[in-house]
């Protein structure tokens, strides 16, 4: 397993294919790991590109001593490229970590070769609550998980849904996953990049689906908005969870941007 340590925290990181010259890192959402980067770090390896991708503190294997900010999310990314001695790469921020590559992108134009940014937005607002925090028992989180996906999909995919519920149950009743939720939220009060996202350099693709419930589509026509050089793909039928809900085609955007 391979760590750095950054200012309070032990950042856990996975690469694939190291020896490639471009290079692509992968920002995960709120409460995820890297773990669910490691198809698409594969096709992307497969694909030519030198694939990093972290678990931001709040998630995964992470290790964190204190509060946290946006501006330290950010950072970690910073601090992980300079201890590989990267200078340049090209960033997909999935929710959550969408706000990350914002910032980034905002605060080191110069570093973000092309910006992917998945069901995400400029500013902390667009997100729904869905139904407060996170909760063990009964039904709740059933409901809550529901939002994540197209009306529709649950139902079609009944052994998937259970399973993502079982894992995230277990979670929340056996460790600090509520906890760690909860300072990841904290630490996205400060995501407000309207104003800013005229300084991102990097060419721009946004991807959203037209029936996300978590961050409406609207939040993403705000990118466009204010990316200069961007263009929104929409995906239909599909929520807030792309990975899950349409993998083929975030690959295949995600390949074909690169590429070009």
């Amino acid at each position: 397993m391979s760590f750095i340590t950054c200012d309070g925290a032990e950042i856990y990181f996975e690469e694939v294919n190291p020896n490639a010259s471009q290079v692509v890192t992968l920002v995960n959402g709120h409460t995820r790991s890297s773990s669910d980067f490691r198809m698409m770090a594969r096709i992307l390896g497969e694909s030519g590109f030198r694939v990093l991708s972290l678990d931001n503190r709040g998630a995964g294997k992470t290790t964190v001593s204190r509060p946290f900010s946006i501006d330290d999310l950010c950072q970690d990314v910073v601090t992980l490229w300079d201890s590989l001695s990267i200078h340049r790469s090209s960033l997909l921020g999935i929710s959550m970590g969408g706000f990350i590559s914002q910032g980034i992108a905002i605060k080191y134009p110069t570093r973000v070769e092309k910006l992917i940014l998945v069901s995400t937005a400029p500013e902390e607002g667009f997100i729904n609550p869905s139904g407060g925090g996170w909760i063990g028992e009964g039904n709740q989180l059933e409901e809550k998980m529901r939002t994540y996906f197209a009306p529709g999909y649950v139902d079609r995919n009944p052994v998937f849904f259970k399973t993502m519920v079982s894992q995230i149950r277990q979670a929340i009743i056996s460790g600090n996953f509520a906890q760690r939720s909860e300072m990841q939220r904290a630490a996205l009060k400060g995501a407000a990049w309207t104003s800013s996202l005229g300084y991102i350099q990097a060419p721009t693709m946004i991807i959203h689906g037209e029936e996300d419930l978590v961050i409406a589509i609207d939040g993403a026509k705000r990118l466009k908005e204010g990316i200069l050089n961007s263009d929104l793909k929409t995906i239909k039928s599909a929520g807030h969870l792309l990975l899950a809900e349409a993998p083929k085609e975030i690959y295949g955007l995600t390949v074909d941007f690169l590429k070009r």
